[in-house]
């Protein structure tokens, strides 16, 4: 088998095996990072670990001990977290990892088929897996990457999800489901966002980074995979029901039947929309691979998927040439760009208006699809009949009416922007000019997931404020507690300085309680003292301090006579 391998590249999750010395290379997302076998067992022959196993019970990962030769070596960090994640990796690359384990090449569909199919999120839950599988993927990997940090439910069905990223980003997605039997995904391609919009919670974020292709990717697939096994538990249902019925059908045939007669479809993740958190089109090539996976392993079609961008012109002029199936929608919100540079900023960066639509005439000419123009309702500032003039001018001057498609929705309030959004009458209003007048198609989309905050990066500015909250009310209580464990001040009863002495007294010296009583001469009748010239000097030495005082100006005063000094 290695002799096999070592002629063709393979992913760096594969484990390599050399005499006494067993070593794993962390799999990287990134596009294009493979190592060649040769390569990997150089690694494992110069590491010289031994790795041990253990679970955290209190987080979902592997820890592994690293003994080695070099105890100051620092580059065994990424040991301790798992390198195959079940919900991205393609199945060729999983046959090749779980032969590498020595496992047979079925075990990585029936794998496969657990995660993608049966929705299974424990391995454990695997029931026909041996064991020894079972404990090599528990070691080494990961059903997903992301972080479930706060989910929301709306009452119209509209499910938020805020997922925590490796490095602690958060970003969102959501599934809406419709009356129709859809199931459409609304996900992120970036965290943060640099386009700066300014009635946009993630806008007024900002920009943090670049989602991998499988980051992307796994907000699908984890949505996919929960409607299958939805789906499966439904089947199940039926089949259950269908033991009970009175009509002499076999449970397949009247399950399908039910089926068609109840939904007309079976409960699948049908649409894809790039309308969550980031530009799609700023980050284009990660974009584009996960889509051609979604397609290709999820059998969402690209005609099914919708691209949303601000208007990032040289990659829409890509996405005609490159993804022709993939349809395409533009955040206008303003028909001119004055305007729309104040609401949108990244307009004057993309060449304004007249750029805009160019490209988009190219796209249509390439494409042959409609494109579709989003318009966020904001009272007073762009539903006025004079602005849908305006638009319908601009539509007229630029494009086929034929081929443009005006989505309209009421803004959906955030904190940072104090816009409001249009009421149905100047909704109504708006779309009926733009048809009357000019032929353009225009509907009114109703917004959804209002009450669980699903605009794009809402939930993620209530996770973090959750976050900013909990943490001031952490130090307030650490505050607490350091105080606690500091000694008390001195109270007055303690204090040193002696309330009663005035600032214009003279400071007399005084005396410890230990020191001896200079006044008290029996007490300096000492022996060694007996010589005259000595006592004297004594003496003397007394009648020096006693005559001495400290004024508050610290003058000393009352020297004694100078013809007293010997």
């Amino acid at each position: 088998m290695l002799g096999r391998l070592s002629t063709r590249r393979l992913p760096v999750y594969a484990q390599a095996w050399t005499t006494g010395v067993s070593s794993v290379v962390r799999y990287q997302r990134r596009q294009g990072n493979h190592l060649t076998t040769t390569r990997l067992f150089q690694q494992a022959s110069t590491t010289k670990t031994k790795s041990t196993s253990t679970r955290n019970p209190n987080a979902n990962t592997v820890v592994t001990n690293q003994k080695s030769s070099n105890s100051n070596n620092s580059n065994n960090n990424n040991n301790n977290e798992k390198i195959i994640n079940l919900h991205t990796i393609p199945l060729e690359e999983l046959e090749e990892v779980i032969v590498s384990l020595g496992h047979p090449k079925y075990r990585a569909k029936q794998v496969y088929n657990w995660v993608r199919v049966q929705g299974v999120t424990d391995v454990s839950q695997m029931n026909n897996i041996p064991k020894k599988l079972k404990a090599d993927l528990e070691r080494f990997a990961a059903v997903g990457s992301l972080t479930l940090d706060m989910e929301q439910i709306s009452k119209d069905g509209t499910k938020k999800r805020a997922y925590r990223l490796e490095d602690g980003q958060l970003i969102e997605s959501v599934l809406m489901p419709y009356t129709d039997g859809r199931y459409t995904a609304c996900i992120s391609s970036q965290a943060g966002c640099a386009q700066g919009c300014v009635f946009c919670a993630t806008g007024q974020m900002g920009f943090s980074r670049q989602l991998t292709s499988d980051e992307i990717f796994e907000q699908v697939a984890r949505f996919a995979s929960e409607l299958s096994q939805q789906d499966q538990q439904e089947k199940k249902e039926l089949k259950i029901k269908n033991s009970k019925n009175g009509k002499g059908e076999t449970q397949e045939h009247y399950s399908r039947n039910q089926q068609q007669k109840t939904s007309g479809r079976s409960t699948r993740l049908s649409n894809l929309v790039f309308m969550g958190m980031g530009e799609p089109l700023a980050n284009y090539r990660n974009v584009k691979k996960a889509i051609q996976r979604i397609q290709s392993e999820l059998g969402i079609g690209h005609r099914k998927i919708t691209v949303s961008t601000v208007g990032i012109v040289p990659n829409i002029y890509k996405m005609a040439e490159e993804l022709p199936q993939v349809r395409l929608a533009v955040s206008l919100h303003c028909a001119n760009d004055d305007e729309r540079s104040d609401l949108l900023p990244a307009n004057k960066r993309n060449g304004g208006l007249k750029e805009l639509m160019t490209a988009l005439q190219d796209y249509i000419s390439t494409t042959g699809k409609r494109v579709t123009l989003e318009w966020a309702l904001i009272e007073g500032e762009n539903d006025t009949p004079e602005t849908a003039h305006e638009l319908g001018k601009l539509i007229k001057k630029w494009l086929r009416k034929d081929m443009v498609h005006i989505n309209v929705i009421p803004l959906n309030p955030t904190g940072g922007y104090g816009g409001s959004p249009s009421g149905r009458q100047r909704v109504n209003a708006f779309c009926a000019i733009l048809e009357d007048r000019y032929g353009v198609a225009c509907t009114p989309r109703v917004r959804r997931g209002i009450d669980i905050n699903a605009g794009c990066g809402q939930l993620k500015a209530e996770v973090e404020k959750q976050q900013r909250e909990s943490k001031l009310a952490q130090e307030e209580v650490n505050t607490q507690a350091t105080q606690a464990e500091e000694p008390e001040l001195m109270t007055d009863e303690t204090n040193l300085v002696d309330d009663s002495i005035e600032v214009e007294q003279d400071l007399q010296f005084a005396l410890d309680e230990l020191a001896i009583e200079i006044s008290d001469e029996e007490d300096w009748e000492d022996y060694e003292y007996q010589s005259e010239d000595e006592l004297a000097e004594v003496n003397r030495l007394i009648d020096l301090v006693k005559g001495t005082t400290i004024t508050a100006e610290n003058q000393v005063v009352g020297q004694p006579d100078a013809a007293a000094t010997p």
